[in-house]
């Protein structure tokens, strides 16, 4: 477990909390190895966090573009022209 813990700024103890915790979620196996247990990243857990989150970023960098494309638009026509554009599109509905 030093190794583990050597390259951070973590006590063993610390480290050990954080391994079960990851075990706990599924995230981390352990094995045995005589004295020694080795831990192993779980691939299928991670990878559907990753997916989980990649469509969380599509959609929110989605919204970002279209704000920066608003704040840009009211920068470049001014506040008042782009109020009246919005209440004439929302009579329009």
């Amino acid at each position: 477990m030093s190794d583990l813990a050597e390259p951070f700024a973590m006590s063993q103890p610390a480290i050990s909390k954080h391994l079960k915790v990851l075990e706990r979620a599924g995230l981390v196996s352990r094995g045995r190895d005589a004295q020694r247990r080795p831990r192993r990243l779980e691939v299928k857990p991670l990878r559907d966090a990753t997916r989980w989150l990649e469509d969380y970023r599509r959609f929110w960098e989605l919204r970002f573009k279209r704000l920066d494309v608003l704040l840009h638009e009211m920068q470049t026509t001014g506040l008042k022209k782009h109020a009246a554009r919005i209440k004439k599109k929302k009579a329009a509905r």
